[in-house]
């Protein structure tokens, strides 16, 4: 995720810079008019880095993050002296395993981290679950939010707060498998001509 929004920064720097010299290479529509104004390029080219400068804002704990996303992306290719000290030690036992280097060249991340000792590298690992989980949670609560927005229109009136409670927590759930067999001797069966009793 992190790497997206890089990547849409350093565009829209590079657009507003073309724009405002000029260049449509990356604009086929405006390109297509002919010859465009330089006021309205200017216009254009300034827009962009308004919205640059709001994504800077945004997202500034991103940036703050960027040195724990570089380990947890790249751990082979960070430099040790770059990594907080707590993690340093780890980070060379890490690096300097050829058996867990290639582990990683097959897996890839996030999985190569389910191969690495809790006993071994603790705070390494403690670091790495931190920054799986904010995207994690993210995703899920996005997820959540579209489902409720399915679930409550104007063509479900009738539908009440503990329906709508139900129907989410089905709808987060993931790996939702009913315990068919509990749930049967839960109930109490009851042949006919018999009393309750």
């Amino acid at each position: 995720m992190y790497d997206h929004v890089k990547s849409f920064k350093v565009k829209l720097r590079l657009w507003g810079k073309q724009l405002a010299e000029g260049n449509l290479a990356h604009f086929a529509t405006m390109h297509s008019l002919g010859a465009v104004e330089s006021m309205l390029l200017k216009e254009h080219s300034d827009w962009l880095f308004t919205l640059l400068n709001q994504i800077d804002v945004r997202f500034g704990d991103f940036k703050l993050l960027e040195p724990q996303f570089q380990l947890f992306s790249t751990p082979f290719a960070v430099e040790i002296e770059n990594v907080a000290t707590e993690l340093q030690m780890e980070l060379v036992e890490l690096q300097c395993d050829t058996i867990l280097k290639q582990k990683y060249v097959e897996v890839g991340v996030p999985e190569f981290y389910s191969f690495l000792s809790r006993e071994k590298f603790p705070k390494l690992l403690k670091t790495t679950d931190r920054i799986i989980a904010m995207f994690g949670s993210t995703y899920v609560c996005e997820q959540l939010f579209s489902s409720m927005k399915a679930h409550k229109s104007l063509t479900r009136s009738r539908l009440t707060k503990e329906h709508l409670q139900a129907s989410l927590r089905l709808a987060s759930t993931s790996n939702f498998q009913p315990n068919i067999e509990n749930l049967v001797n839960g109930k109490r069966c009851q042949l006919s001509g018999q009393s309750t009793s």
